[in-house]
């Protein structure tokens, strides 16, 4: 798993958000959701920026997944990083759940803040690895 996956994971993970269980790694089809809620048939994709190059696959995968019933909702690996709580409030509003209500609830519901914690502090020597990839 990606840091962006984990991070995003320690909010959905175990039915923390809103009582409703993700998957993560889920097939359908042939295809693999990055995080999947079945019974609200949502699917969370995150993309790094090597999706850049297969846009015309991501397309067919997410027709493939909607004329199954299901929603996509895309984010960017940075977007993870720089504003978990808008992917969070997007989520929310697509499952159709008061937010702003209930914005502490679902914080408090991450099962191992200490981790969530290790995991924001990696997120300086991610970019750092990131950039030094691409300036190459």
């Amino acid at each position: 798993m990606t840091l962006p996956e984990k991070i995003l994971w320690q909010f959905l993970r175990s039915s923390s958000f809103a009582g409703l269980r993700f998957r993560r790694q889920h097939p359908i089809g042939s295809y693999i959701a990055d995080f999947c809620c079945l019974q609200k048939k949502l699917i969370i994709e995150l993309d790094g920026g090597y999706h850049d190059h297969i846009k015309l696959d991501d397309e067919k995968r997410d027709d493939f997944f909607k004329k199954r019933g299901f929603r996509v909702l895309h984010f960017t690996n940075d977007h993870v990083f720089d504003h978990i709580d808008r992917i969070l409030q997007t989520i929310a509003r697509e499952l159709e759940i008061d937010w702003e209500k209930n914005y502490h609830d679902y914080l408090a519901y991450v099962k191992y803040p200490q981790r969530l914690l290790a995991l924001l502090a990696g997120i300086k020597k991610y970019r750092e690895k990131n950039t030094k990839e691409t300036n190459v």
